[in-house]
């Protein structure tokens, strides 16, 4: 089959027709989990349960075998998941945290409730609601694990507004920091942090050497060295101004202010304002976030406000590729 000669619209309409079957499918799959686990045919083909069937006999990968026998028993419980599972309002992930959440409860709770909590949330926010609606106890001890190729897994807890901010300090760094977890913002700001340190360290040590007339010898030298480092310091700058300077003027593209781009910011919510023409989806993407003339600045586009939008960087591109 030969995608690459079929129209997009075409090859999303197959996309999302093979999607909704797939749906259907999962939901059969779950059916006939249900049916095999209660009359326990595992047993008569050999296996010692449903897990064992699922991965040996049909080939499924241990955390898809896991997934698909935990929402059967969900499924087999509240008989409603079906419709929710169909619509793609809720996924298999979410069933197995819900019924993760169920095998350690001893009272009671509003199934029905729950599941509408959580149709069209991603994973993180249904951890959040489930936490709340079966009342998981807050980890506070911090857990830090040594691994075999010696890296080290930790866990820890963020307030909420701990989590807030360093949520938007990862959208911030999405341009340096292109693969942007968690674990690489930390590193960053560590490093950022110790190197502004240890200058600051280093420059008072060089002081007290200056300032010491013990040891004028090496006091000379410090102070040459000293005076070396500022005057390449300066020129690096200078050229580094030159640099700057020149590109700015060959793309001879407006100077848009620090207040304007925040202007532009907060009308855009902080996110892509990129629109679907066709379906009216709204990308809403925080990482990596560009100003973009609305009318191209080459061909006569103007730098005022009304011409000016927020974009995330893959949009920019698809924009400037489409023009």
């Amino acid at each position: 089959m030969d995608l690459k000669k079929i129209s997009n619209a075409e090859l999303t309409l197959r996309l999302e027709k093979l999607v909704r079957s797939e749906r259907k499918i999962t939901h059969l799959i779950l059916v006939h989990i249900i049916e095999v686990e209660s009359r326990k045919i595992y047993a008569e083909l050999g296996y010692d349960g449903m897990f064992s069937y699922l991965t040996k006999r049909l080939g499924y990968s241990e955390s898809a075998a896991y997934r698909r026998l935990q929402s059967a028993r969900l499924l087999k419980a509240v008989p409603s998941v079906a419709e929710k599972l169909e619509h793609g309002s809720i996924n298999l992930s979410q069933l197995t945290q819900v019924q993760k959440c169920l095998k350690t409860e001893t009272k009671s709770r509003p199934l029905e409730a729950i599941l509408a909590k959580i149709e069209n949330k991603n994973t993180f926010e249904t951890k959040q609601i489930l936490a709340v609606e079966f009342d998981q106890p807050t980890q506070a001890q911090t857990v830090i694990t040594p691994q075999r190729d010696e890296s080290v897994r930790i866990e820890l807890t963020f307030t909420k507004k701990q989590f807030e901010v360093l949520q938007e300090t990862k959208e911030l760094l999405s341009h340096t920091i292109h693969n942007n977890s968690l674990a690489d913002v930390i590193e960053h700001l560590a490093l950022k942090y110790n190197k502004k340190i240890g200058l600051k360290n280093r420059n008072e040590k060089v002081k007290r050497l200056m300032h010491n007339e013990l040891i004028s010898k090496e006091q000379t030298c410090i102070e040459s060295k000293y005076e070396e480092l500022k005057l390449e310091k300066l020129k690096n700058v200078k050229s580094e101004k030159m640099t700057r300077s020149f590109a700015a003027s060959k793309m001879q593209r407006p100077y848009l202010s620090v207040k304007l781009k925040r202007q532009l910011m907060a009308t855009a919510g902080h996110a892509c304002q990129y629109v679907d023409k066709l379906t009216g989806n709204k990308c809403k993407s925080k990482y990596q976030l560009q100003v973009d003339h609305v009318h191209p600045f080459a061909k006569g586009g103007s730098s005022e406000l009304e011409n000016l939008q927020i974009l995330c960087r893959t949009h920019n591109h698809f924009k400037g590729a489409s023009n």
